[in-house]
């Protein structure tokens, strides 16, 4: 949903709905509607605020893209961009990637920047055992402790 995505990505970057509102020259009445579901930015307010949050507007308004956040932690992003498109497993901490990957923990790193690992794995579709789905998610960095690459890929 977007309006949690957008409380999500505001207090990871540390704003106020003001900073935000006066950042997008809107109220801050319009920041908290869109938060709470009740509204939704216009494109163009939409775009102002996936570049704000440094993600892809598509990122921002896609259904299938989770966002995962926790406190910040010092992060070295010479090595991270080396990631892309490599298939690892993460130690993540939050807990709802590890219950989604299950036995199958690869994840394919499709971009990073200084705030978001953007990643793509399979899991088994709600309601069905056979059936799979692929899943976009953004995890916060500080919310990763590390990597494990797969063989093929070193």
């Amino acid at each position: 949903m977007i309006e949690e995505k957008l409380l999500k990505l505001r207090k990871k970057q540390g704003y106020s709905q003001q900073e935000v509102a006066d950042f997008l020259s809107v109220t801050r009445q319009t920041i908290s509607n869109w938060e709470c579901g009740q509204g939704m930015p216009s494109l163009d307010k939409a775009a102002e605020l996936a570049k704000l949050y440094h993600i892809s507007l598509d990122d921002l308004t896609g259904n299938e893209v989770e966002v995962v956040t926790k406190e910040e932690k010092p992060k070295d992003l010479h090595l991270l961009r080396q990631l892309i498109g490599k298939t690892c497993r993460i130690d993540c901490d939050d807990l709802s990637l590890t219950l989604d990957i299950g036995g199958n923990d690869k994840v394919k790193i499709l971009d990073v920047n200084e705030d978001w690992l953007r990643v793509q794995y399979l899991r088994r579709k709600e309601g069905n055992l056979l059936k799979k789905e692929t899943v976009v998610k953004l995890i916060d960095l500080s919310a990763v402790n590390g990597f494990e690459f797969m063989e093929e890929d070193i």
